[in-house]
This record gives structure tokens, C-alpha cells and sequence, in this order.
């Protein structure tokens, strides 16, 4: 799964994120920074939050919420500032 979104209005942000299922790999950049890695190879749990603050003068507070599927699969929802903006599915 990956996906790539722009963050705020008059202070631009790009954060990426990129899942790996199979490899358990997880990276998160902001503006082709990393932020977070991790690496997971069992034991993944049924819901895994990330939360990032972005932005010096205008600040948001993004959530991503990764929720695992039953066998394969799983489902994000991306929040800004407490606002559900998008939801990202793989099956």
C-alpha cells in the first residue's frame, strides 16, 4: 500500500507512506524525509496508529490509522486535524 498526500493550505507538506504486507516494512516520510521506519515480520496487530504533527506556522496534526484485515489485506484511514480525509484499502 502506498499513497502520497499534500498537507496544508498556505504551508505545503507531502507525506508519503508506503506498507509492505508481505514484508512487514513500514516507512513514512514528510517532504522525502523519513520519519518513521519499522519492520515487522509477525505478530502484526489488528490496529496500529501514527500520529505526525507537520507544519512550523501552520500546524496539522495527521493521523493514520492501519487496520488489519482477518487473513489478508488491510485498510487506512488518514485524518487531518481530526477529520477523516481519506480511507485507502487493499484486499
Amino acid at each position: 500500500m502506498k499513497f502520497a498526500v499534500e498537507i496544508g493550505e498556505n504551508e505545503k507538506n507531502r507525506l508519503e507512506y508506503h506498507f509492505n504486507q508481505l514484508l512487514g516494512s513500514l516507512l513514512i516520510k514528510v517532504n522525502n524525509r523519513p520519519i518513521k521506519k519499522s519492520l515487522r515480520l509477525f505478530n502484526e496487530p489488528v490496529l496500529e496508529v501514527h500520529v505526525v504533527v507537520l507544519g512550523k506556522n501552520e500546524k496539522s496534526t495527521v493521523r493514520i490509522e492501519k487496520e488489519r484485515k482477518p487473513l489478508l489485506g488491510h485498510r487506512n484511514r488518514l485524518y487531518v486535524n481530526n477529520r477523516l480525509v481519506k480511507v485507502f484499502g487493499a484486499s
